[in-house]
């Protein structure tokens, strides 16, 4: 029974017999969460699965086909994150339903904020030691780490997700709540393997631990396992399941993804997650690990420093780690100040923090929504007011980042040469698109093929150069940061 305690109960140990105050502690982390998740909307990824949301709540159909761009267009299409893209749909017609047209990416934000709201608030709870102090050191590097690095994007379900499996697991809740964790996983984010990577190394290590297969860990992987499978019933159908597959099939293009690169310690979010995790594994090698925990740390960490997009599910995962590593055992309510005082001041607390989120929730519609400071808006309005972005008259190549702006404010109406749905292209028009990326000789032969006579780059990007003193193409149009070339 000491092992089992060690290993993940929380049997014991709760907020009635821990200080009150560490409550607020996880309060606190709900609102950084709220306060990073109201920011207005700047993630690329977020604008496409933010217009596919829009399009399937316009006639209720999940598309299966490519409807955005000139160079996939008709190509299957696996909408991975159909759902989350369909919950986005709903709270931007609802916001528009309830407070006009303006407020519908305001609706967005604040959908976005109360997602990570809840994301803040489980990790603290899943990193508490019974002290409030100590709480807000292991909540402060879990949550920290894993917030370096999120977005608006679907993989927030994902992260909530896997925060509520181990959440299910360490309090030894009933395993039938892993089925909505698991069907709602598979249906937002193509990251659910890693809920079934994180049990498996709960049972072997319960099995290494007890000396002896482990029952309720093997029945949380199976009722787990059954959810994902469950998770085929839905629109797209089991193609969800294989997606994994799909991505591995094209691991040479992913590569050339930034977010699925080894996180780069010479940046600032780099030396920052660097910092924070290091103080995690010094907290963590403190305590004696127990081996469910050990092969969760270390594989999840290993995949964090693997791929950048792996980091902020790893916090998650180390955070009961750490929790446990600074538990100094069952603490006793009454411990500490007398319990009116405590009592007055939980509530002064709460209400300053209510106060807070109100005018954080307040701020927010203050803003426009979105931040399109790093994208050619004026560029695209001097195209859009001469008819160079018509898909019958021109065709466009852009970068990615650039594709998914497009797509966000013209929809099907558009035609763009890529995004970053890299699943989805050909693998051969994501080589060109490299090419073009890289400013490769034979440019204008490849822009020529798709018979592009417009492109809308990045100035400082060789590209430009390229086609300029190759002849056939002209600067029609630049700024600060932004070329418009059309073909001579």
């Amino acid at each position: 029974m000491a092992v089992r305690a060690a290993v993940g109960s929380d049997r014991g140990f709760s907020p009635r017999h821990a200080d009150r105050l560490e409550l607020l502690v996880v309060a606190v982390f709900g609102l950084l969460g709220l306060r990073i998740g109201l920011r207005p909307i700047s993630d690329n990824s977020a604008f496409v699965h933010i217009r596919t949301g829009i399009e399937i709540t316009r006639n209720w159909r999940v598309p299966t086909a490519d409807p955005y761009s000139f160079t996939a267009f008709g190509h299957p299409w696996v909408v991975q994150s159909w759902f989350a893209s369909v919950l986005y749909g709903v709270a931007y017609r609802v916001g528009g339903a309830l407070f006009g047209a303006g407020a519908r990416m305001h609706t967005l934000v604040v959908f976005e904020g109360l997602l990570m709201a809840a994301l803040g608030a489980v990790v603290a709870r899943l990193a508490r030691t019974g002290i409030a102090v100590r709480t807000m050191a292991t909540a402060g590097i879990a949550t920290l780490l894993g917030a370096i690095y999120w977005s608006p994007r679907p993989l927030i379900f994902g992260l909530l997700s896997l925060a509520l499996l181990i959440t299910t697991v360490e309090a030894e809740a009933s395993p039938l709540w892993l089925v909505p964790i698991a069907w709602v996983w598979v249906n937002t984010h193509g990251s659910f393997p890693l809920g079934i990577a994180w049990l498996l190394a709960v049972v072997v290590g319960r099995t290494v631990d007890f000396r002896r297969p482990d029952g309720a860990s093997i029945r949380y992987l199976i009722w787990f396992a059954g959810g994902c499978v469950l998770g085929s019933v839905n629109p797209v159908g089991p193609r969800l399941l294989t997606f994994p597959l799909a991505v591995q099939s094209k691991a040479s293009v992913f590569k050339n993804v930034v977010e699925w690169h080894s996180p780069n310690f010479q940046t600032t979010d780099g030396i920052a997650a660097l910092v924070l995790l290091a103080l995690a594994l010094l907290v963590i090698c403190r305590a004696r690990l127990v081996w469910a925990d050990t092969l969760s740390v270390v594989g999840f960490v290993a995949l964090a420093l693997l791929s950048l997009r792996n980091v902020a599910p790893a916090a998650v995962v180390l955070a009961p780690v750490l929790g446990r590593a600074l538990r100094p055992g069952i603490v006793s309510a009454s411990a500490g100040m007398p319990d009116p005082l405590r009592d007055r001041l939980n509530r002064a607390v709460t209400a300053v923090l209510a106060v807070i989120a109100l005018l954080l929730g307040v701020l927010s519609v203050r803003t426009s929504g979105l931040d399109l400071s790093t994208y050619p808006v004026q560029a695209a309005d001097w195209m859009g007011s001469r008819g160079l972005l018509d898909p019958t008259q021109h065709r466009v190549a852009a970068q990615d980042i650039v594709g998914c702006y497009l797509i966000l404010i013209r929809g099907r109406v558009g035609r763009v040469f890529v995004d970053d749905r890299v699943d989805m292209y050909p693998v051969s028009v994501s080589r060109d698109y490299d090419a073009l990326l890289h400013g490769a000789a034979n440019s204008a032969d490849i822009l020529r093929r798709y018979g592009v006579d417009v492109v809308l780059w990045d100035r400082r990007l060789p590209l430009v150069e390229v086609l300029t003193g190759a002849g056939g193409w002209r600067v029609s149009y630049q700024d600060v940061r932004w070329a418009v070339l059309t073909r001579n």
